[in-house]
């Protein structure tokens, strides 16, 4: 119909009832407003922020990588030999610059397990350009996210699915942000899911502020769950059964921001945050808004250099999880993977409901039983909680501090002090969440 009007359609999303048209002025606008069959015109905010500090990704070394792993006690899953095996992931990035010479995914390409591929900037685009081929200098963003999803060398693993194969969509221009559109993330996620029938895709994409042209920027309170249109085709994706793993962003010492970027927003998808090895927030980890009514990000692990590759790791566990027991739905997989979390049911807006424990998760999906390991603690004081330390804990605490549910006030250290941590309430706090390396306490303030 747009077509017949003189209009040419750049891209389409049958799942938002949705164009993207080029115009030049307003005239056109005012145009396209008189069509009966037109509900709304917005302009598309056409800038892209990848959610991860690309200049470090060539140095993003193996001690992090190794770390994690660790981290989520995926010990059982290895020895089982539980690697991802047939699943579909679908990867919507940055480019993915060398990848096939890259001695972590070598295997992937030796055993033909790269699947399909796609670049919204380039048409027709040869599978040698495409991985040969270095156009910006954001195009191994995606190489290193693939590594942290199934990257393996010899006898050691950086990524938890290397059996799994891979569906990779480059959409971020990377070097000049006014020509990565949103369109192309939505386009790449409806190919993804209506025509490769994939079920878990991992985007380390994130959309927020910081723009060339402040008009272009969002506002905080958009970051809602119901505005931009990335977080819309997100929860139409989620509707459609797919387990969408999103990075949280990176704006968490940004003062202007702080909260996490689109589609991170939504209320379907698993966003991802960051924390370090004591299990403190990232300092830029971004923040769940303290105005929507569900937990954001859900999850974190540990990541050095960004939340672009603290949610691939969680993919790779999610494929892993989902090869142990294929009947689960999407919806399912998430809850198992969030019940398996440090901080279950407690969680907040820092780091969600903490870190998931593979083990953990492994043990739900064989007895359907969820066990939170909090040790709650209902304060009969007003100000100060002393919590005996036992073997092999951290010397320090950490603390997040909330006054409601989930809204953290403030993020503090507490050192060991003649073996006990002591817990203090400073800002009227109705309850805390205390890590220690080993346990978690709840304390719930008189």
């Amino acid at each position: 119909m747009l077509k017949s009007r003189g209009f040419e359609p750049q891209t389409i999303s049958h799942w938002l009832n949705a164009a993207t048209i080029k115009i030049d002025k307003q005239d056109d606008v005012d145009h396209l407003k008189e069509f009966d069959f037109i509900k709304e015109v917005r302009p598309v905010q056409n800038d892209w922020k990848l959610g991860t500090c690309d200049w470090l990704a060539p140095i993003y070394g193996e001690q992090q990588s190794a770390y994690v792993i660790k981290q989520l006690n995926t010990k059982k899953l290895m020895e089982e030999g539980v690697h991802g095996e047939n699943i579909k992931i679908g990867v919507i990035d940055a480019g993915f610059w060398n990848a096939h010479k890259n001695e972590y995914l070598k295997s992937l390409f030796n055993n033909q397990q790269i699947k399909a591929y796609k670049d919204y900037f380039v048409e027709n685009r040869s599978e040698k350009s495409f991985f040969n081929e270095k156009i910006t200098g954001s195009d191994s963003h995606g190489t290193t996210v693939l590594r942290m999803i199934a990257g393996q060398h010899e006898n050691m693993r950086y990524g938890l699915a290397h059996k799994s194969n891979f569906y990779l969509a480059r959409t971020d221009h990377g070097d000049k942000e006014n020509r990565t559109d949103e369109e192309n993330w939505i386009a790449a996620l409806e190919w993804m899911v209506d025509s490769l029938d994939i079920k878990l895709i991992n985007s380390s994409l994130g959309y927020s502020i910081g723009f060339d042209s402040s008009k272009d920027n969002y506002k905080k309170h958009e970051m809602d769950g119901n505005t931009s249109m990335v977080t819309l085709a997100a929860e139409a994706a989620v509707k459609k059964g797919v387990l969408l793993v999103v990075s949280a962003g990176n704006e968490g010492e940004n003062d202007r921001w702080r909260i996490v970027s689109a589609p991170a927003d939504a209320k379907g998808v698993l966003s991802v945050g960051a924390n370090n090895k004591n299990g403190q927030k990232a300092s830029y980890s971004s923040i769940g808004p303290t105005y929507i009514d569900y937990v954001k990000p859900e999850v974190t692990c540990y990541s050095l250099f960004g939340t672009s590759f603290s949610a691939p790791v969680i993919t790779g566990l999610a494929a892993c999880l989902w090869e142990i027991a294929p009947s689960l739905t999407a919806q399912e997989l998430k809850d198992v993977i969030i019940k398996s979390s440090s901080f279950y049911p407690y969680g907040n807006n820092y780091t969600g409901f903490g870190v998931p424990d593979a083990h953990k998760a492994m043990k739900i999906l064989s007895t359907g039983e969820v066990q939170s390991d909090a040790i709650v603690i209902h304060s009969k004081e007003n100000k100060k909680i002393k919590i005996d330390a036992i073997e092999e804990e951290h010397s320090m605490a950490i603390v997040f501090h909330k006054k409601d549910d989930f809204v953290v006030i403030r993020q503090e250290v507490v050192y060991l002090e003649k073996e006990k941590f002591r817990i203090r309430r400073v800002n009227n706090e109705t309850s805390s969440t205390v890590w220690t390396g080993k346990r978690h306490f709840e304390i719930i303030w008189k």
